[in-house]
């Protein structure tokens, strides 16, 4: 049975203002960005798994109104993502090598923000079921959660989203394993994953 979760503008917590602040900053929504900045949203919030800050993704994706807006409120355009890459190393790029949640999805944001009922469920993401990832071996051990099509997607666009999320070459990946010590290997294991399912990949 679909469980029903409704989010509290009030009761989130300080990484998770960030990350609405980062999803905004995506997508290019500068009212947004100044609505959870007035929220008390870290202008500099770093996501723990790939070290994106709202000015990565704004410059990123050529939201010139939005980066100037950041900058001028204190954004540190020297705070390097995960892999070393500046803001401003990130204008030149067309796009990423998968699309991430921030886009994919982009009325999520609307969604958590609305004070209206959320359902975490298949029903949301239309075939896309709710994962939670991490590296191996990763010094925080930190999940972070996506939202992956498991049920018609091959698995190397899989693959590719993972890497993407992750911040890390998808030529990398030695495997994907489901915990504790299952390893995912291909689009029928793939159709197998449920929500709430928690996977690590091996770099």
């Amino acid at each position: 049975m679909n469980k029903m979760y409704i989010v509290d503008q009030d009761s989130l917590s300080s990484y998770e203002l960030g990350e609405q602040l980062n999803q905004a900053a995506s997508l290019g929504l500068l009212v947004e960005v100044e609505d959870l900045l007035g929220r008390g949203a870290d202008v500099n919030h770093s996501n723990k798994v790939n070290g994106m800050t709202p000015l990565h993704w704004a410059m990123l994706r050529h939201h010139s109104r939005v980066a100037d807006f950041l900058l001028s409120v204190g954004a540190d355009p020297t705070l390097p993502r995960k892999d070393g890459l500046k803001p401003g190393e990130l204008g030149g790029q067309q796009t990423l090598a998968f699309t991430p949640n921030y886009l994919t999805y982009p009325n999520f944001l609307q969604l958590i923000t609305s004070n209206e009922p959320i359902v975490s469920s298949k029903q949301n993401v239309g075939n896309g079921v709710l994962l939670k990832v991490r590296l191996a071996n990763d010094v925080d051990g930190d999940f972070c959660e996506i939202e992956a099509p498991v049920e018609t997607c091959d698995f190397n666009s899989f693959q590719a989203l993972l890497a993407s999320e992750l911040s890390v070459d998808s030529g990398r990946i030695k495997k994907i394993r489901k915990l504790p010590n299952i390893i995912v290997r291909n689009e029928a294991d793939l159709r197998r994953l449920t929500t709430g399912t928690e996977l690590e990949v091996v770099v």
